[in-house]
């Protein structure tokens, strides 16, 4: 077997042999291997594959936890199988010990030891992918990361050229790419059905179709959606070059005036799309991003959104930490429907804006929800020991009620209360190089999370 030298490609590693029947020459499927820093694609032809730690294993893993022969992938007509080979600790799949001889599909993913092996099918390439890849080297698919380089190809054969895994999400993974049409930056998001049920992601491509009906400047556009030829469905964005609250947060970068106008913004964004029937369910500051060359503020990440037509069985529920109680426990699936669960969502990105933490932190689910749903609710002045912030404190306390009708209704009463606090804190004037040297007005204190 030919073991990938620096500046070779990461795409697929082919095994020698003499034997030229296509069988040998074009495998069916190849397996992403990552165990540690060793991370590659390994292809399954009419030879099995065996891993392990020892000297006779085909594929040498820098494993401790393996044994010496642990397990064998191998072909059985079309088929891909793999066989544990009486090891000390077993070969999982999907939380489960194998027992006998798996048939691997299209994503099924086996751990052995601390080492992953995801089973992808090899789709025929087209010409114009086989000569863009020709140029593609460990350089540029380095920032791709094991979970990534099964896409290189598929994404070529759509034009997009994929440079870095940004996230992996409950419902797929995002990529920078690059339009290689326009040579533009794009966002190319993949939802994957092994992420998430077949039934939620046909739900987040319609619902990405109507929000690329949705034209505004703090929403992230939507440029095209489809599948590709490995069958699952991708999305087109808007690539924004900045920041997320999360790490402004963190950074303790945000002055008070700053997370009002970014929490104003998030008021109209959320307006325009509680006006076209959809609502978010996922507002929390990781899916905020803050343009680094405008200042403009981007509501991203429209995975969960649902329209009125949407129902409880296909919804999942958000981000624990700042979803809405409803979310967690709902009664009736119109619960999770309204306006008044991002609105809850904003309360909990604002507070965590301002003190880079979250408004609940509790050691499990059941807890979090208690405290959600039990008070008392969190205040700025409590949290980082600060005096006269009343005007922060309303907003906060207005959109965490644990009662859906004890909230503000719509996003736009959410923003009057916004403005009374932003007239008690006018945005500041100042130069690039003092905002560098300048610390944030609110006082953040280190806190054991």
């Amino acid at each position: 077997m030919r073991i990938l030298a620096p500046g070779q490609s990461l795409t697929i590693v082919r095994i020698e042999s003499t034997d030229s029947s296509p069988s040998n020459m074009d495998p069916k499927y190849v397996l992403i291997v990552t165990s540690g820093k060793f991370r590659r694609e390994i292809p399954v032809t009419d030879t099995p594959v065996v891993f392990g730690r020892g000297p006779t294993a085909t594929v040498r893993l820098p494993d401790d936890y393996c044994s010496r022969e642990h397990a064998k992938f191998e072909m059985r007509g079309d088929e891909l199988y793999v066989v544990d080979m009486e090891s000390r600790n077993g070969i999982f799949m999907h939380g489960e010990r194998l027992l006998d001889d798996q048939l691997l599909e299209d994503g099924d993913e086996v751990r052995m030891g601390r080492s992953v092996m995801v089973a992808r099918q090899v789709a025929a390439p087209s010409a114009a992918a086989v000569v863009e890849r020709q140029n593609l080297d460990e350089s540029q698919t380095k920032d791709l990361g094991p979970e990534g380089i099964q896409f290189v190809e598929p994404a070529l054969e759509l034009g997009f050229q994929l440079s870095k895994l940004v996230a992996i999400s409950g419902m797929g993974l995002l990529f920078e790419a690059r339009d290689s049409k326009s040579g533009r930056a794009v966002a190319f998001k993949i939802l994957r059905p092994d992420r998430a049920t077949q039934a939620n992601v046909a739900r987040a491509v319609e619902e990405a179709k109507s929000l690329s009906q949705i034209h505004h400047d703090n929403i992230v556009r939507i440029l095209s959606t489809g599948r590709m030829k490995n069958g699952e469905s991708f999305l087109v964005m808007d690539f924004v070059d900045g920041m997320t609250a999360t790490q402004l947060g963190k950074a303790g970068r945000l002055w008070i005036p700053e997370a009002l106008t970014i929490a104003s913004d998030m008021c109209d964004a959320l307006h325009a799309v509680h006006q076209r029937g959809m609502v978010h369910r996922d507002v929390k500051p990781s899916n905020v991003m803050i343009e680094e060359a405008s200042g403009r503020t981007v509501l991203i990440d429209f995975s969960l959104a649902l329209t009125e037509g949407g129902g409880l069985a296909s919804a999942p529920a958000g981000t624990i930490i700042f979803c809405a109680p409803e979310q967690v426990q709902p009664q009736t699936a119109e619960e999770t429907m309204r306006p008044s669960v991002d609105v809850y969502g904003m309360g909990g990105t604002f507070y965590f804006m301002l003190c880079g933490m979250h408004p609940f932190r509790g050691t499990s689910t059941l807890e979090i929800q208690r405290m959600k749903l039990e008070g008392p609710i969190p205040t700025i002045g409590e949290k980082l020991g600060a005096r006269g912030l009343p005007e922060l404190d309303e907003v906060i306390t207005a959109c965490l009620q644990p009662k859906p009708q004890d909230r503000p209704q719509d996003m736009m009463e959410v923003k009057r209360i916004l403005d009374r606090a932003r007239t008690r804190y006018p945005r500041p004037r100042y130069s690039a190089q003092s905002r560098a040297a300048s610390p944030s007005p609110v006082r953040k204190t280190k806190r054991e999370r």
